[in-house]
């Protein structure tokens, strides 16, 4: 079973993915298979962009990993 911490990762990735795509016009598949290609895709949120955004940054604050993921994809 996965560590809480990996599904915390994969959750950030996941709505890294969300945001970046619709900002730089890609599918989600495609902006996905770009920056993580050995990883199983996700479903895409099928919720506004917005709440992704909400929730990355409600997670980076108290993690070092999402802020510093965040900060690679220029998310604010």
């Amino acid at each position: 079973m996965p560590r809480l911490e990996d599904k915390v990762r994969r959750a950030a990735y996941t709505y890294v993915c969300h945001v970046k795509s619709n900002e730089l016009e890609l599918s989600f598949d495609d902006f996905w298979a770009a920056i993580c290609p050995a990883e199983p895709m996700p479903k895409a949120p099928n919720w506004p962009i917005a709440f992704s955004r909400d929730l990355l940054v409600g997670m980076r604050a108290g993690d070092e990993f999402v802020d510093a993921l965040c900060r690679k994809y220029e998310i604010d």
